[in-house]
C-alpha cells in the first residue's frame, strides 16, 4: 500500500510539475508571439552655404524598440540606438565620414551604438480594471519639455486615462540628460578637453518630479478642445518648470479652424546646482552664473490654423475620402521675464514658425532650451510667422516664413567671433562660436513624397536673410516601424 501511495504521489508531482512548466512555456510563447517593434530609421545629407555658414555632412540613425507581449499585464522593452554623423555641419565635411575600415570608429560625442530604452511596463487594465500604466527603467521621456527621441531619463513613469477629459501623469527621474544639454558641453574639436564633458558619457543627478493633466483624443474629437498642463520641480535647480497649451478646433463641412495658445515658464533657485557631471555644475558656479544665467524665463506662442480637405466623390453608400488638403497658419511668439530658455529641449512641444533658424546648430542653442541662448540674462525674442502647406495623395508641400528678432543668437564658426556676448564662452558651447543679436527672415520650403505608410522622402531648403545670412539644403529618407 505504501509503495502504491509513493508511486501515486510521484506521478502527481510529475503531472503538476509538467503543468506548471507548460503554463510557463505558454506564457513565454505569448510574450514572444505578441511582441512588437516600434521606432524609425533614416539617412540624410545636409549642406550649408552662404556668408555665415559652410559644411556638408551625412547622418544615419536607427532606433528600434522591441516590446514583449503582456503576461498578467507585464511587459518588457529594450531598444537599440545607432547614430552616426551629424545633420548640423559647422565648417566640416564628409571627407572622413566613413570613419574606419571593418566598422565605424566613433570619435564624436554625438555618435552612439548602444542600448537606448530599457524598461518594464505594467498595464493594469485587465487585472485591476483601470487605464493605468506604470513604467520603470530608462527611456526617452514623452513630455513637452523634451526631445522625445534623444533625451533620456532613468526613473518611474505613471499614467492614468480613466477620465477622458482628465488624464493624469506622474514622473520621477533619478538620473537624466537632455540631448541639447549634453551636446552644448561637448567641444567637438578637442575631445575630452578641460572645458567639455567626456565623450564617454554624462548625466544630471538632480531629482525631477513631474505632474501632468491632459485631455485625450476622444475628448478632443467630441468637443474640439485640447489642453496640456505640466508642472516640473527640479531639486536644487528649478522650483518650477511649467508648460501649458490650450486649443479649440471648429469643423464645418470640409473646413477646420483651430486656435492654439502656448506658454512656458521656468524659474531657477537663487543658487542653482546641476549635480552629476562637473562641467554641468561649472555653468552655475557663482563666478560663471552671475555673468550669464537668467533666473526667471518665459515665452508664449499664439497660433491660428486653417485647413481645407479635398475629397473624392464616391458611391452613395460609401463616405467620401480625403485625397488632399490646403492649410494656412499664422502665429506670433514672444518672451517675458529676463530670458526665454524654459525647456530641456530647444523646441519640445512648442509650435514655432520657420524651418531653419532653430535647427542648424549641433547644440540646438537657438530656441528655448534651458542651456540655450534664451538662458542668457536679459535675452528676449519676438517672431511673427506664416505657413502655407498643401498635400495631394502621396505628395506634400510646405512653405514656412518667419521673422526672428532676438538679443541672443548662436552663430556658426564662419561668422567669426566679433561682438560675442557669450562671456562664459569657455564653459558654454566653447569659444569658437559667438552669441550675438540677430534680425533675420527665415524662408523654408519643403517637398515630400510618401511611398508607403512607412517609407517617405523629404527635400528641404531653408535660407536666412539678414544677420546671419546662410542657407541649408537637406535630403532625408525615413522608415517608420
Amino acid at each position: 500500500m505504501m509503495k502504491f501511495y509513493s508511486k501515486t504521489l510521484l506521478l502527481s508531482s510529475l503531472i503538476a510539475s509538467s503543468s506548471i512548466t507548460n503554463i510557463q512555456a505558454a506564457k513565454l510563447m505569448d510574450a514572444i508571439q505578441n511582441a512588437k517593434i516600434e521606432g524609425f530609421a533614416f539617412g540624410r545629407i545636409s549642406t550649408l552655404h552662404g556668408r555665415d555658414a559652410a559644411g556638408t555632412r551625412y547622418q544615419l540613425r536607427f532606433k528600434p524598440t522591441i516590446t514583449t507581449g503582456e503576461v498578467a499585464g507585464w511587459s518588457g522593452s529594450v531598444g537599440i540606438f545607432f547614430s552616426k554623423g551629424t545633420s548640423t555641419p559647422d565648417n566640416n565635411y564628409t571627407d572622413t565620414e566613413i570613419s574606419a575600415s571593418r566598422g565605424d570608429q566613433f570619435f564624436s560625442a554625438s555618435d552612439r551604438f548602444n542600448i537606448g530604452d530599457f524598461y518594464i511596463t505594467y498595464n493594469a487594465k485587465e487585472q485591476l480594471n483601470t487605464k493605468t500604466t506604470l513604467r520603470a527603467g530608462q527611456q526617452s521621456p514623452k513630455t513637452p519639455f523634451n526631445d522625445t527621441n534623444l533625451d533620456r531619463a532613468l526613473g518611474i513613469f505613471i499614467d492614468n486615462k480613466d477620465i477622458s477629459w482628465l488624464n493624469i501623469g506622474f514622473q520621477w527621474w533619478d538620473s537624466w540628460v537632455g540631448d541639447d544639454m549634453y551636446i552644448s558641453r561637448a567641444v567637438y574639436s578637442v575631445p575630452n578637453a578641460t572645458n567639455s564633458i567626456s565623450t564617454i558619457g554624462s548625466g544630471v543627478g538632480n531629482n525631477v518630479f513631474m505632474v501632468s493633466f491632459t485631455s485625450d483624443a476622444d475628448f478632443t474629437q467630441k468637443t474640439g478642445v485640447s489642453y496640456n498642463l505640466w508642472y516640473t520641480y527640479i531639486h536644487k535647480f528649478a522650483p518650477y518648470m511649467v508648460f501649458a497649451d490650450l486649443s479649440y478646433t471648429a469643423k464645418f463641412s470640409n473646413h477646420s479652424l483651430s486656435i492654439l495658445g502656448q506658454v512656458s515658464a521656468t524659474g531657477l533657485t537663487d543658487n542653482p546646482i546641476l549635480e552629476g557631471d562637473a562641467q554641468f555644475a561649472a555653468l552655475f558656479r557663482a563666478s560663471a552664473r552671475d555673468t550669464w544665467a537668467a533666473k526667471n524665463r518665459g515665452m508664449y506662442n499664439i497660433r491660428l490654423d486653417y485647413r481645407y480637405n479635398f475629397v473624392a466623390t464616391s458611391g452613395d453608400d460609401e463616405p467620401s475620402k480625403p485625397i488632399g488638403f490646403f492649410g494656412l497658419s499664422l502665429g506670433f511668439l514672444g518672451s517675458f521675464g529676463d530670458g526665454y530658455g524654459t525647456l530641456i529641449d530647444n523646441t519640445g512641444g512648442l509650435k514655432p514658425g520657420g524651418g531653419l533658424w532653430n535647427s542648424f546648430s549641433g547644440a540646438e542653442a537657438n530656441g528655448f532650451g534651458i542651456l540655450g541662448v534664451g538662458g542668457f540674462r536679459n535675452s528676449s525674442i519676438i517672431s511673427p510667422y506664416i505657413k502655407l502647406e498643401a498635400g495631394y495623395k502621396k505628395f506634400g508641400f510646405a512653405l514656412d516664413i518667419a521673422y526672428v528678432e532676438t538679443t541672443h543668437f548662436y552663430f556658426l564658426k564662419k561668422a567669426g567671433t566679433d561682438g560675442n556676448l557669450n562671456t562664459v564662452s569657455n564653459w558654454l558651447y566653447g569659444n569658437g562660436n559667438k552669441v550675438a543679436a540677430a534680425q533675420l527672415v527665415d524662408i523654408s520650403p519643403t517637398i515630400s513624397y510618401k511611398f508607403t505608410d512607412s517609407v517617405s522622402m523629404t527635400a528641404f531648403y531653408g535660407y536666412l536673410i539678414g544677420n546671419p545670412s546662410m542657407g541649408r539644403f537637406r535630403f532625408l529618407v525615413t522608415y517608420v516601424f
